[in-house]
C-alpha cells in the first residue's frame, strides 16, 4: 500500500507535465518530448524533497533551459530546487526566478488548503500511516492528533507540518504507542 502512495504522485506529476507539453510547445516532437522528461525529473525531484513545497514552485523547461518560478519560505528552499534541477540530466541551464519571502494577501493559503497540503505529504511519507492522523488548521495553527508506532513517525508528522506553507504553528497532539 505504501509503494503506490509513492508512485501515484510522481506518476501524476508525469501525465500532466507530458500533456501539457504536448499541447502548447512550438518544438519538435522529440525535443517536446526530452524537455517533458527534464520537466518531470525536477518536479519528482522536488515532491520527494520534504524539505520543499511542490506546490510552491513551478518548472518550465524548453530546449534544456529549466525555469524556476513561484515563492518558497527560505533562500535555503530556493537554493535547493536550483540545485536540484542543475543535478538532473538534460538539463543544460537553470534560471531561478523563485521569489523568496511571504506571498502577497491573494496568495496566503487558507485553513482547508493548508491542512488538505499537509495531508498530502503525510500520504507520501514511507515512516508515516496517514490513516492515524487527524489534521485541522485554524487562522494558520495546525494541530496533529492521533496515535502512531513510533515517536519518529509523531516527530516526523510534526516536522512536515511545520515545513508546510502557511502554518504559523503547530501543536502535536499525537501520542506514541499502543492504546493501553
Amino acid at each position: 500500500m505504501k509503494y503506490s502512495k509513492h508512485l501515484f504522485l510522481p506518476l501524476a506529476v508525469l501525465v500532466i507535465s507530458l500533456g501539457a507539453v504536448a499541447c502548447s510547445s512550438t518544438q519538435p516532437p522529440s525535443e517536446q518530448v526530452d524537455d517533458a522528461v527534464v520537466t518531470t525529473k525536477i518536479k519528482t525531484k522536488i515532491t520527494a524533497d520534504p524539505e520543499l513545497n511542490p506546490f510552491e514552485i513551478h518548472v518550465d523547461t524548453e530546449e534544456g533551459v529549466v525555469r524556476l518560478s513561484g515563492t518558497v519560505d527560505t533562500a535555503d528552499d530556493r537554493a535547493e530546487a536550483e540545485k536540484l534541477a542543475r543535478k538532473t540530466e538534460g538539463v543544460r541551464r537553470v534560471v531561478n526566478d523563485i521569489q523568496v519571502g511571504d506571498k502577497t494577501l491573494g496568495e496566503s493559503l487558507s485553513d482547508t488548503e493548508i491542512t488538505a497540503k499537509i495531508k498530502t505529504k503525510l500520504a507520501a511519507d514511507p515512516e508515516i500511516d496517514p490513516f492515524n492522523i487527524e489534521v485541522s488548521t485554524n487562522q494558520g495553527v495546525v494541530t496533529l492528533t492521533g496515535r502512531v508506532a513510533k515517536a519518529e513517525a509523531r516527530d516526523e508528522a510534526e516536522k512536515l507540518a511545520k515545513n508546510t506553507t502557511g502554518v504559523k504553528k503547530v501543536d502535536n497532539r499525537i501520542k506514541v504507542g499502543d492504546r493501553s
